[in-house]
């Protein structure tokens, strides 16, 4: 058994160039160590972390067992990872353990986290926000609290994303103010987040507030995006005059980009699809989709088109 494990460790630090169907043996060696499943392995790669010198084979064996916990459902060797990060001196090894910790199983709120919120305040960067993106699989209420003092005392622009980051999965009612003191941060990529966040936790409390800031140009895609999950037909005159100012001009695919789409929609997409709930009973809605087919259909994106053949072709 440890003879076929350190097997795959050495085929996971092969690092030579010979290729099979363009596959690397480390990439072919990594693929299989996600299908292990066999829980007798564990105790065996404890063993081998704990005496193994070489750092890249200590990289490989952790990797292999993080992929263990998770096929197995074995939360110790959480314990386990975050016991090594108190050992760990080298800054890569740190890294890439949180990294693990992020991609594996969701840590249990009765393993102390201490590690992680240390690793937070590192002077290095890497540990510093792995650290945060692997706060995120925990439920333990006292990673809000740490990521609000966190927020308070960072001006790292950087630091910030990573901890609203880190607040978009864990936040509840308590974040709200600070969340709402980040819409006017300078950054979008944060505003978008803590807006997000924001939506996600009041739901359809805030209805009039997404249709305001969509009125008013702030955050469009956020606020449609947050329409259409919570919004009721009180939203529909504000969206159906976000969809005419869209559609006042042409477009190109080139607009394509992350500031427009997001998971495969448009702003104009979430539009729609929030509008056509309403299709059959409120005659704005009747008349703004009749407008888009008969008068707008060039000015379309093709993705746009797609969803109009889906969803009006009728």
């Amino acid at each position: 058994m440890i003879d076929y494990l350190t097997n795959l460790i050495i085929r996971i630090c092969d690092r030579s160039e010979q290729l099979n169907n363009a596959q690397t043996i480390s990439w072919k060696a990594l693929r299989e160590a996600e299908q292990l499943a066999n829980h007798a392995y564990i105790p065996l790669l404890y063993q081998y972390i704990a005496s193994e010198p070489d750092k890249e084979k200590r990289r490989a064996a952790i990797f292999i067992i993080t992929q263990l916990s998770r096929n197995t459902n074995d939360p110790e060797v959480i314990r386990f990872l975050l016991d090594q990060l108190r050992m760990e001196q080298d800054t890569d090894m740190i890294t890439a353990i949180q990294q693990d910790l992020e991609r594996g199983l969701l840590i249990p709120g009765y393993i102390n986290l201490e590690p992680l919120f240390n690793n937070t305040l590192s002077q290095n960067n890497n540990i510093r926000r792995s650290a945060l993106l692997a706060l995120r699989g925990t439920h333990n209420p006292a990673v809000e609290e740490w990521a609000l003092s966190l927020l308070k005392r960072t001006v790292n622009e950087y630091d910030i994303y990573y901890i609203t980051l880190l607040l978009h999965k864990v936040a509840s009612q308590k974040s709200l103010p600070a969340l709402k003191r980040l819409l006017d941060y300078h950054r979008q990529d944060v505003k978008s987040l803590a807006f997000a966040t924001i939506a996600d936790i009041e739901k359809e409390k805030e209805a009039l507030f997404y249709a305001r800031c969509l009125l008013r140009g702030q955050l469009k895609f956020e606020a449609m995006e947050a329409i259409n999950k919570y919004a009721d037909e009180t939203a529909i005159q504000p969206v159906i005059t976000r969809i005419t100012e869209l559609l006042s001009k042409r477009r190109s695919s080139a607009r394509m980009t992350m500031e427009t789409v997001k998971n495969g929609f448009t702003d104009l997409m979430l539009g729609m699809e929030f509008l056509f709930r309403f299709r059959s009973v409120k005659a704005d809605v009747k008349k703004t989709f009749s407008w888009i087919t008969e008068k707008r259909a060039d000015y379309l994106l093709p993705e746009e088109k797609e969803w109009v053949r889906q969803h009006l072709a009728m």
